[in-house]
This record gives C-alpha cells, structure tokens and sequence, in this order.
C-alpha cells in the first residue's frame, strides 16, 4: 500500500511540474526540434461509393525534423518522411493491397513519402501556412498545408522543450498518378489532418 500511494504522489508531482503550454511561438527556443512519434498522428481520408463516406487510413511510421525559428516563424524549415508500406486501415490484407498496387501507392517502387517545405506564411498569432513539395510514387507537386502552433512547454518527463502542431491539408491523389479505382465511385481529393509534437534536441 506504502509503494502504491508514493506512486501516486509522484505521478501527481510530475503533473504538477508540467507548465501549461505558452501559445505563443516567440517563446520557444530556437533551433532544431524532432518528432516525438508517441505523440503524432498522420491521418488521411478520401470519398468512397461516389460520397457514401469518407474512407479514412493513418500511417503509422513517419519522421520529421523542424529547424524552428520562433522570432521569424516565415524562417522555419520542415522536412517529413513516411514509410508507404505503413499504411494502416485496420485491415491488413487491404493494407498490403493499398502498398503493392502500382497505381496507388507503389510501395515496393517508391518505399517512402516525402515532403519538404520551401515556404511558411504566417495568417496569425497562431496560425500560418506551410507550402512544400510532396513526393509520391515518384512525383513531386506542391501542396499547402494549414497549421495551428500549439504552444510550446518544457516537459519535465521528457526532459526538453516540446511544442506542438495540428495542420490539414488536401490534394489530388490522380496528380500524382495514384488513381486507382477512380472509375468505381473512389474519390480523387484526400484530406489529411496531422497532430504532433516536436522535441528540442
């Protein structure tokens, strides 16, 4: 019992220590940030059936590296990899067949998805937008996503600074030549939304 309530107060000094995180990006330390792949995720949904619903999938292995300047946001740099054969719906056969299929995802030609941003546009306090080139299967288009700082706190438990993003997106998979089953009521826009978290190193 004596062990059992001492984890209990520890649990609830560490909470304790944890700040609650500042919105506003000017008060994080500058420089290079990693992706804490415990806490991100990297959504992404497209119309199935003509518009019976919108079918929804996740990645399940990606990275990412943010060179974040906070006193000039518009100076930031982001970089993403995922690994294309991590698609996950929940349904692994289908997972592979997602992979495998060469006008979809093409994972054993193209093993990874790429994006790296050339321009950050900032639309507020908070907000901003984060324009890049994203690799597909081998093509590179331009897409723009929308993102929302946050804030930013040190995290006692992890031992740094972290900050954290939510960001949407869309683009057309048909642009870069993964258009399969559009012909059988596929949608051709996938809507992505992106929650993470980045630490100080």
């Amino acid at each position: 019992m004596r062990a059992f309530m001492l984890s209990i107060a520890l649990c609830l000094w560490l909470t304790g220590c944890v700040a609650t995180p500042d919105p506003l990006p000017a008060a994080a330390p500058k420089g290079a940030y990693k992706l804490d792949k415990n806490h991100a995720s990297l959504i992404l949904r497209l119309s199935h059936g003509g518009g019976l619903s919108m079918f929804t999938a996740r990645f399940d292995d990606f990275d990412a590296i943010l060179d974040f300047n906070p006193d000039t946001p518009e100076q930031s740099h982001l970089s993403v990899i995922i690994e294309t054969a991590s698609i996950n719906t929940g349904m692994a056969d289908f997972d592979r067949k997602l992979a495998d299929t060469k006008n979809l995802l093409d994972a054993r030609a193209h093993p990874q998805i790429r994006f790296a941003s050339t321009t950050i546009t900032r639309t507020g306090p908070q907000n901003g937008t984060v324009t890049g080139i994203l690799t597909l299967r081998g093509v590179s288009q331009p897409i723009t996503l929308d993102v929302q700082f946050n804030g930013g706190a040190r995290d006692p438990l992890r031992g740094t600074h972290v900050v954290g993003f939510s960001a949407d997106g869309h683009f057309s998979r048909q642009a870069f030549g993964a258009n399969a089953w559009s012909a059988f009521g596929v949608g051709d826009e996938i809507t992505v939304h992106i929650e993470a978290e980045f630490v100080k190193t």
